[in-house]
């Protein structure tokens, strides 16, 4: 069993390192050079900008930009966030209460209308309800997450009027 786990950890590592690259490299892909964003609001000249771009490390190669942002990420230093100019971790700490909050919500919801399902199909075997609660649970897998929210949000704020749309 130990080795088993060593062998999954080991193999996760090149897949921790592949998803950093595609995320770092797709963050560089965004329109917008990330300078200009942080002294958009302020008079700010092309020299500004240059001094900027410099103190982030933005105009050195993007292998280097990306050891120096692994090398910060592994010691949990996020870097600046380029809208509110505060820690970036900073941020996570103010939202991951409400986020543990809605994952918990979220988790038992899903197991108890699990065990509800699961338990119906288990007393009609091989029935119509076995077939229809097992096409429920398959859909419920299938939807993706930003499509299941709109359509909750549309159906209990807009339509049933029980929350508001936002806030």
């Amino acid at each position: 069993m130990l080795r088993f786990l060593v062998s999954r950890l080991l193999a996760a590592i090149p897949v921790l390192v592949g998803v950093s690259i595609a995320v770092f490299m797709m963050i560089h892909l965004l329109p917008g050079d990330p300078a200009t964003i942080m002294l958009q609001g302020a008079p700010a000249t092309a020299q500004d900008i240059q001094n900027l771009r410099h103190q982030l490390g933005l105009d050195e190669p993007l292998y280097v930009q990306y050891f120096r942002w692994a090398d910060r990420v592994l010691h949990g230093d996020f870097g600046i966030s380029i809208h509110t100019r505060r820690p970036v971790l900073t941020e996570i700490k103010t939202v991951f209460p409400s986020t543990i909050q809605l994952a918990v919500a979220a988790m038992i919801v899903a197991l108890a209308l699990g065990v509800i399902l699961g338990v119906i199909a288990a007393l009609n075997q091989n029935t119509w309800i076995d077939t229809l609660s097992m096409g429920i649970a398959l859909f419920g897998v299938s939807m993706p997450d930003f499509w299941v929210g709109l359509l909750l949000i549309l159906m209990f704020a807009v339509y049933f009027h029980w929350f508001p749309v936002s806030g």
